[in-house]
């Protein structure tokens, strides 16, 4: 994305802008969007950097205030998808979980030919891996993100409320190759895309202390380790079983039901779980339409379990 500036009459100074894929992609929205207005924009130094502040506003929408929420949307964001519980005084409303192993993959592999041609001493195709790495997982971010803010749009007022992960991020250290894959997912980046969409359509968002929601049963409180093992969820006190990472969307969204002050809606069944993937062409694998914003099949006949 390109910039002038007049700096002085008849004297421009042109130049190329870098950001983050979010920021920039919100003044894209707001260059293209008639619900929005780019104000005054200020060049400066800060910490020997040249830096360019734009002023954008949409005129259009305001993000309504967590108070005045009537449903909230717990996300859990995991290596390979996102699991997502929609929670109203009334109980869970829905559920879905969101699959996209290919970033997984598609990192590793870019990881294992970047490695190849560092060895091999040729940086400049090192770059150009890296960047087409960087492109497509941010194209299947935005991907993703939209059918989170789509799907809670359905609920009354919805607040989608996330894990606050950076501490737990940097407090992790299970070894090289295991530290490799969590520090460079894109948690953080899948919560700020999500979030800024949502801000789009004046959908609120929250964050909580992700504690033990991995491990908490969500029937009787019971938390421990053993509850869990990869994606099947059993507890050792009352034998809930789930989809482990349904069950923490739905801790999420319980915690989330706490911060706004409400009473916790008794949760007596679940759904059965949803499945959609997520490809460059939208939703697969789905030979039953459950939803309109989302495709996807029930995971098992049994209520709330899962593989």
């Amino acid at each position: 994305m390109e910039f002038r500036i007049s700096a002085k009459p008849y004297n421009h100074v042109k130049g190329v802008l870098k950001g983050s894929d979010a920021t920039l992609d919100i003044l894209q929205t707001a260059l293209e969007s008639d619900e929005w207005k780019i104000g005054t924009a200020e060049a400066l130094f800060h910490n020997d950097n040249p830096e360019l502040h734009v002023n954008v506003t949409n005129t259009e929408q305001t993000v309504r205030d967590k108070q005045d929420s009537r449903t909230v949307v717990g996300v859990d964001v995991n290596e390979d998808n996102v699991a997502l519980t929609a929670l109203s005084e009334d109980g869970v409303e829905d559920t879905l979980v969101i699959d996209f192993p290919e970033i997984k993959f598609e990192r590793h592999r870019y990881f294992t030919m970047r490695k190849r041609v560092q060895n091999a001493g040729k940086d400049s195709i090192h770059d150009t891996l890296e960047g087409r790495e960087e492109r497509f997982v941010r194209d299947r971010l935005h991907k993703v993100s939209r059918h989170i803010v789509e799907w809670s749009r359905q609920f009354e007022k919805p607040c989608i409320v996330f894990e606050d992960l950076k501490e737990m991020r940097d407090s992790i250290d299970y070894g090289t190759r295991m530290n490799r894959r969590l520090h460079h997912l894109p948690f953080r980046a899948l919560q700020f895309y999500t979030s800024y969409k949502a801000s789009f359509e004046g959908i609120p968002t929250a964050w909580i202390d992700p504690a033990y929601t991995s491990q908490r049963c969500p029937m009787c409180g019971h938390t421990e380790r053993a509850n869990r093992h990869k994606k099947r969820f059993k507890c050792r006190s009352c034998g809930h079983q789930d989809h482990s990472d349904r069950g923490a969307s739905v801790n999420i969204a319980v915690k989330g039901v706490k911060k706004l002050d409400w009473n916790v809606p008794a949760l007596n069944s679940l759904p059965v779980v949803r499945k959609v993937r997520r490809q460059a062409s939208g939703a697969v694998d789905a030979p039953t339409v459950t939803h309109p914003t989302a495709r996807g099949y029930q995971a098992d006949g049994r209520m709330g379990v899962s593989d």
